[in-house]
């Protein structure tokens, strides 16, 4: 009997960014050969005491988390928990375009605003307070963030981009590479982070971290991310003391 570890494979819709058709993100090449890996954030586990099948969001806030520590050298975490229920992830889990627009759209709060500590399925995704909806406004303060979905023929390329979120069959082992086996639908989400010749290696939040997986298994989802500062606005008083300071140097 399989498991369901999460993932509910988007539908595409004709308005969702894809990688070299309808798109607005910036082609940022930032590693050139693929490897995340000097960049991975903090291990954490999405079935701590219990399964929250909350793999799309793990997924999403590693990617978001390993670009900015290598675009700004910034370490962040952000709460899981807090994204899994504002997007409404369920006992089947959810969809990365759905989570990443909850992303976009409402932000998330830091871990220890909100962490992983419940006491089961429903208490994990208890109603979030208002309180909490408002500290989420700060990381779209803060950040401009972008994604999209990405073909399996580009994968080598978008992996120059970002880290990105792949599809999987959990989990299918021949000497040490995972693989889908014939006629069975990805159910899992998790982070493409290095690109090799043999496999592509992974940094997995269901069990042990880092797998390897088969090249021919092309994920039947894939998304790639963007983030940036947003520039602060100055104030009129700062905007004349700049000016003022010009004129009298």
């Amino acid at each position: 009997m399989s498991k369901s570890y999460g993932l509910i494979i988007d539908e595409r819709k004709p308005a969702d960014y894809v990688l070299g058709a309808f798109t607005k993100l910036p082609e940022e090449v930032l590693q050139e050969n693929g490897d995340w890996t000097d960049y991975l954030p903090l291990e954490e586990k999405q079935n701590i005491g219990l399964e929250s099948m909350a793999c799309v969001t793990f997924t999403i806030l590693n990617c978001v988390e390993i670009l900015i520590k290598r675009k700004y050298g910034e370490e962040r975490n952000y709460s899981d928990r807090f994204l899994a229920a504002v997007s409404g992830t369920t006992k089947n889990g959810n969809s990365p375009q759905q989570v990443a627009e909850f992303l976009r759209k409402v932000g998330v709060v830091k871990e220890d605003v909100y962490p992983f500590n419940a006491s089961g399925f429903d208490d994990f995704y208890k109603p979030l307070s208002p309180k909490l909806y408002e500290l989420a406004k700060e990381f779209n303060e803060e950040w401009d963030f972008m994604h999209e979905f990405v073909e399996g023929k580009d994968i080598d390329t978008a992996i120059t981009y970002s880290p990105l979120l792949i599809s999987v069959a959990a989990w299918f082992n021949d000497n040490g590479i995972y693989y889908r086996p014939k006629g069975m639908k990805d159910n899992h989400a998790t982070t493409y982070v290095k690109s090799m010749p043999d496999y592509r290696l992974v940094f997995d939040s269901y069990d042990s971290h880092l797998k390897k997986v088969h090249p021919g298994a092309l994920p039947m989802v894939a998304k790639r991310f963007w983030i940036e500062k947003k520039k602060t606005k100055l104030s009129l008083y700062q905007m004349l003391c700049k000016i003022l300071s010009k004129i009298f140097q």
